[in-house]
């Protein structure tokens, strides 16, 4: 039943009088009687009989009353529903990161999306930069925050956050330890551990031993805090995101030369998505200063 004809039809029954439904709805008597009529000529039946008290229901149109106002609560159901949604009371966003940004940034990002929206669900998937991209392409994920990877989608818009820096990280115990700079120290034989070259990490810190010319042992991991545990051991050293380990106490640190190894961080979307209250709320958060 057309929406329209449905609330004419049920203020028509509640009023029983022509002008005062077309009052109470703001239309002329002449459109409300051309909705009854309407009504009428879809179903093929004749729904109200007029007397001195006004219009009243035939019996077909008792039956279609009942079945009307059912129609009428779950719209009404169906519009709260959207308004609560548009207005972050109700639905999801789906977050991604690569590694990072996810341990950085989204936790407190997240509390505080959650404080605000505590009714919505948030989800996140951390994966690699360019596996986060894909699945904000196909819109399988709402917004993202990513290390900068060699191309830049079409459909993406890229917002700079914040920027990172990788340096050569080993233990405090490692004989590295004793030295003053990369330049001083002889990285052949040594046991490297990166993450997967598949990664962002992993690409700049491909770039770099090509710079270098290095050959060493090279170990891909998938987990940030494993190469940390790995580093603990004092028997390897490490291409790492600074700011996951600089207040780290067992661990210390060369600054690598290259202004390749600083990489852009950015709060990625696809350029058609809505943009919901707690998209929009979640957005404010990466733009305030105090992130970078």
């Amino acid at each position: 039943m057309n929406l329209q004809k449905l609330t004419v039809f049920l203020t028509l029954v509640e009023t029983r009088k022509m002008t005062l439904t077309a009052r109470k709805l703001g239309l002329s008597t002449p459109t409300v009687s051309f909705h009854i009529k309407s009504l009428e000529e879809d179903y093929g039946v004749k729904l109200f009989r007029t007397n001195a008290g006004g219009y009243r229901l035939t019996d077909v149109g008792e039956m279609l009353y009942h079945y009307a106002m059912q129609l009428s609560r779950v719209n009404q159901s169906l519009e709260k529903s959207v308004g609560d949604y548009k207005k972050g009371e109700y639905g999801a966003i789906k977050l991604g990161a690569s590694g990072v940004p996810a341990q950085l940034y989204m936790p407190e990002l997240i509390h505080q999306l959650a404080e605000r929206y505590p009714k919505i669900k948030v989800s996140l998937d951390v994966q690699t930069a360019p596996e986060i991209e894909k699945r904000l392409v196909l819109q399988e994920l709402d917004c993202g925050l990513i290390l900068e990877t060699p191309k830049k989608e079409g459909d993406l818009v890229y917002e700079p956050f914040t920027t990172d820096n990788l340096v050569l990280a080993f233990s405090r115990t490692h004989p590295f330890a004793e030295g003053q700079s990369v330049e001083g120290i002889d990285l052949s034989g040594q046991i490297l551990l990166v993450h997967r070259l598949s990664s962002s990490t992993g690409h700049f810190s491909e770039s770099w031993f090509r710079e270098q010319n290095l050959q060493v042992d090279l170990i891909q991991l998938d987990s940030v805090s494993t190469i940390s545990k790995m580093l603990s051991y004092g028997k390897a050293v490490a291409l790492i995101s600074k700011k996951l380990i600089e207040n780290e106490e067992h661990l210390t640190y060369f600054e690598l030369p290259g202004e390749e190894l600083e990489r852009q961080i950015y709060f990625v979307y696809h350029r058609n998505i809505w943009k919901s209250p707690p998209f929009q709320y979640f957005q404010g958060l990466v733009g305030e200063t105090k992130w970078t």
